[in-house]
């Protein structure tokens, strides 16, 4: 299919935030904090608000004379003994104490941005350093720095899902258990595009927020409650976004400051993130620790599996952070496998770091990497084959549909003839022979296999709009939100299907907040499951009413009419009209007959899944990882757009690449952050991506009246399990059984020394 974005972008004529410069914008930078915690024992800005240019400077008294609320969480969580979660009260600004590297603490607002930072170093902090405490871990003992006095031991919540009782028996009564300390840092998402706003307000003080995002209906609310707005005193609008990955969604203090700043001002205010401002600023991904049991029969199949989590939260509670170490987690649980008993506990701990939220799969690659470790440990205690372990306990057709323990009721799928579609399309009985070709070089080869599984729906609030007009093109709006991965063809493939006319005559408009009522936005790769089934059955309900109006123009009964290809005919007769002749009667009122709103209806919850054979070769003198041969077969359901369906696999197979064998954001013992640039911070490159074979083997999906299951975060989710199964196969030989990611050459080659020197 045409890729009718692409021309647009590729000739340079995307519209971003940072394109967006209206005559006389003041430019806005931030004072962040140099510590990780500390009390602010001086905050002078005399000197800085005389400086020349200098139109503003705001901290946190100046926020509060203003009535500016607080920011606040989106998704609380209860523990498990009822209570409601600790929500430390967490400033735009910080008021008398810093609790993380990064945080803003005042702002300036100046004609030009050098004239913005001039004043910013103008600015007098002293800060008395406090005790921080940067590792999970280490925030779980007894004698760590204590961030919150209402939050004893660190601790946000505590939070568990599952049947107990059923793994407690079966660890009671199996033949084999095993069990593993699976770590998974802190990653940066780190999009091409770096955050920003712009905030203009006009003669009536009406605000507009133009900012990249994945939906400005809460970014609307979000920024309605801390501003203290109605929601029609504020517009937010996002044009092009280059790319998110979730750090997009949430609201930040930034927006916050552009907004008050333009109020204040009665000008045009412009916020752009450096690099550095988006390791320190953004909200990071990951960040937990496995404490992970998984109990077996004498016939190696699965009876229990447990995970004991300590989760990271940061210095705060960020948007929906809560969710995604609780319910997030735990929807995936056991992913492909027979599993009866199943049991997720975590507990939440604030650390002195960047608020945590959600990243590409949001908290699911963690649950399928430790139970995919685990699970090859099993094999290699056991003496199995890896790959029979897995086929033994996978999911069969005949146990569909297949309740979990977790409150999941996976709608389809072919798991067995997916493995061994897999095992045949890698090759995996020629492995031995590669083996030894890279033996023969001096090279420690490995073969990953892993499978896969994603429960998508990231949210409901969905409402489509599809709108017939006279210039012979149909107007789709929807609430999902492009970030790069070509919503719009997609979209405008489901709307020209459904209305049976060629996809040039479908215009998809999202990313405005004066028209879009309601929208959740994009997240939980809701694209398929929620946007486009949201909009096939608009497209049909609009059709069914300018059914209605064509039987009036045409003096005939409704039911005798056949529509095709746009235009309404009688049948039997020549007598006919189009679609768009139609719309071209329709008055300027609020129902016109060619036109239709929907808010999503029916189950939200599809299952992709799948499986990855993957194979790397070992330098055992330098440590360094090679990734040799990638093959991978998903079941997405029906396949709108393959070309930008592969894509989204790829990407996430790269980004994963780079967690498992680089990414990782580092603090020191003092809380300061060591991975804060790209000279720092590793993320994988061209080279680094071997060819990807990636197909796909489609099942359809009975919750989707399209087939189709969501594809953007499935790839994420499996490929690191895949990816670190592979470089412990090649190192499992040399007696070294597992090691804690990212799988650096560093920490690859000292494993190996330390088996040397044994």
């Amino acid at each position: 299919m045409d890729r009718f974005d692409d021309d647009r972008f590729l000739t340079g004529h995307g519209r971003y935030v940072d394109d967006r410069e209206p005559e006389g914008t003041l430019r806005l930078v931030v004072l962040r904090s140099p510590l990780a915690h500390g009390r602010i024992a001086k905050l002078d800005v005399a000197a800085a608000r005389t400086m020349k240019g200098v139109r503003l400077v705001l901290t946190a008294a100046d926020l509060d004379a203003a009535g500016i609320a607080p920011m606040a969480c989106r998704a609380p969580v209860s523990s498990d003994d009822g209570m409601p979660m600790v929500e430390p009260r967490r400033p735009v600004l910080a008021t008398t104490r810093v609790l993380y590297v990064g945080q803003p603490i005042a702002a300036v607002v100046a004609d030009t941005d050098a004239m913005a930072q001039d004043a910013l170093e103008a600015i007098e902090l002293d800060l008395d350093p406090l005790p921080a405490v940067a590792d999970v871990e280490r925030a779980a003992e007894a004698t760590a720095p204590q961030l919150w006095p209402e939050a004893p031991g660190n601790t946000a919540l505590r939070w568990s899902k599952g049947n107990p009782l059923v793994v407690d028996a079966a660890l009671a009564e199996a033949a084999h258990v095993v069990e593993l300390t699976v770590r998974h840092p802190r990653v940066a998402p780190a999009p091409m595009e770096t955050r920003g706003a712009i905030a203009a307000v006009d003669a009536a003080g009406r605000l507009t927020l133009w900012t990249p995002s994945q939906g400005v209906v809460s970014l609307r609310t979000a920024m309605t409650a801390c501003l203290g707005l109605a929601p029609g005193q504020l517009r937010v609008v996002t044009e092009d976004v280059g790319g998110s990955f979730a750090v997009k969604i949430w609201p930040y203090p930034e927006h916050v400051l552009v907004l008050h700043a333009a109020r204040t001002l009665g000008r045009t205010v412009k916020w752009v993130a450096s690099r550095s401002e988006s390791f320190q600023g953004d909200a990071p991904g990951r960040g937990r620790v496995d404490r992970a049991t998984l109990a077996l029969d004498a016939e190696g199949r699965f009876l229990a599996f447990r995970i004991d989590a300590l989760a990271d939260m940061g210095a705060f509670l960020n948007a929906v952070s809560p969710s995604i170490v609780t319910t997030g987690a735990v929807r995936v649980f056991g992913h492909t496998y027979r599993i009866p008993g199943l049991h997720y506990r975590v507990r939440a701990l604030f650390t002195n770091a960047t608020p945590t939220d959600a990243y590409r799969g949001a908290g699911k690659p963690e649950t399928v990497a430790t139970l995919e470790r685990l699970i090859d440990v099993a094999a290699l205690h056991l003496g199995l084959d890896r790959f029979e372990l897995r086929r033994r306990n996978l999911v069969r057709p005949l146990d569909l549909p297949y309740a979990t323990a977790m409150g999941e009721t996976y709608d389809g799928g072919d798991f067995p003839a997916l493995a061994d579609a897999l095992a045949a399309e890698a090759d995996v009985q020629g492995f031995a022979a590669r083996k030894a070709a890279s033996a023969a070089a001096g090279r420690l080869r490995g073969l990953g296999l892993t499978f896969h599984l994603h429960a998508t729906g990231g949210t409901i609030l969905e409402r489509s709009e599809v709108q017939a007009l006279p210039d012979g093109t149909v107007r789709v709006r929807t609430g999902s939100q492009d970030s790069g991965q070509g919503h719009r063809r997609t979209l405008a493939r489901v709307a020209a299907e459904a209305l049976d006319l060629p996809e040039a005559c479908i215009r998809v408009e999202q990313g405005d907040s004066d028209w879009l009522e309601i929208g959740g936005g994009t997240g939980g790769s809701n694209l398929l499951p929620v946007a486009a089934n949201t909009l096939h059955r608009t497209a049909q309900a609009m059709l069914e009413r300018a059914r209605e109006r064509a039987a009036d123009q045409l003096e005939a009964a409704a039911v005798d009419l056949v529509y095709a290809g746009g235009t309404f005919t009688i049948q039997g007769t020549d007598r006919r009209i189009s679609l768009f002749d139609l719309a071209a009667l329709d008055e300027p009122d609020d129902s016109p007959a060619c036109m239709a709103k929907l808010d999503f209806e029916g189950i939200h919850t599809t299952f992709p899944n799948g499986g990855y054979a993957v194979e790397v070769e070992v330098d055992p003198d330098t440590g360094a990882v090679t990734v040799a041969k990638w093959t991978g077969i998903d079941d997405i359901g029906r396949v709108y757009d393959a070309a930008g369906a592969l894509g989204q696999g790829h990407g996430g197979i790269a980004q994963s690449i780079g967690e498992a064998l680089g990414e990782a954001l580092v603090h020191d013992a003092t809380g300061q952050l060591l991975t804060g640039s790209l000279m720092d911070y590793y993320l994988p490159r061209a080279g680094d991506l071997p060819p990807l074979d990636v197909t796909f083997r489609p099942t359809p999906s009975p919750n989707s009246l399209l087939g189709a299951k969501g594809v953007g975060e499935l790839s994420s989710i499996g490929a690191v399990a895949a990816l670190l199964n592979a470089v412990h196969h090649a190192l499992q030989e040399q007696g070294i059984e597992h090691l804690d990611r990212p799988l650096t050459p560093l920490r690859v080659w000292q494993a190996l020394q330390g088996q040397r020197k044994e």
